[in-house]
């Protein structure tokens, strides 16, 4: 089976990130039932686009795995773009391209307060920024219309 890799496809990831978050997303893509078999994967564009941020009110303390619980949460809805470039297993070996989008929630926990700020009044004034990055990009061809993908993605916040 074929495997395509790809790497921090916007650029450089920060040098320097207090608040942010990690994630991996792996699922099984099918090509469109319009659209021919998978001979091969020629590429993988993903591009993450913020949809909505929200603060949401959580408890204070420390969870479980042991990360410290500041009381807020920045929710970042995030649209994931994919289009996936393919050779047809047919004789003419045309290229297509499968095209996909997901909507997925993340959280980073933030502080209450940046600078005596309140967060909730720093997102209503826009003087909160996230940036999203493709780390990495990992797809298999399982079979001839199924796809395995995973992303690793890391979103960043800083506050202005």
């Amino acid at each position: 089976m074929a495997i395509f890799k790809g790497t921090c496809t916007q650029g450089i990831l920060p040098k320097e990130a207090t608040y942010f978050k990690e994630e991996e997303i792996s699922e099984i893509l099918t090509i469109p039932c319009e659209k021919p078999d998978i001979e091969n994967i020629l590429s993988v564009i993903v591009s993450p686009e913020i949809e909505d941020l929200r603060i949401v009110e959580t408890e204070v303390g420390k969870s479980n795995e042991g990360q410290v619980l500041t009381g807020s949460k920045l929710v970042i809805e995030l649209r994931l773009k994919e289009k996936i470039t393919y050779v047809a297993d047919e004789p003419t070996q045309s290229v297509h391209a499968a095209h996909y989008e997901n909507l997925k929630s993340f959280f980073v926990i933030v502080p209450n307060e940046i600078d005596g700020h309140n967060v909730c009044d720093l997102l209503r004034a826009n003087r909160i920024s996230v940036n999203s990055y493709v780390e990495s990009v990992h797809t298999r061809k399982l079979d001839c219309r199924n796809i395995f993908k995973c992303i690793l993605l890391f979103i960043d916040v800083k506050f202005c």
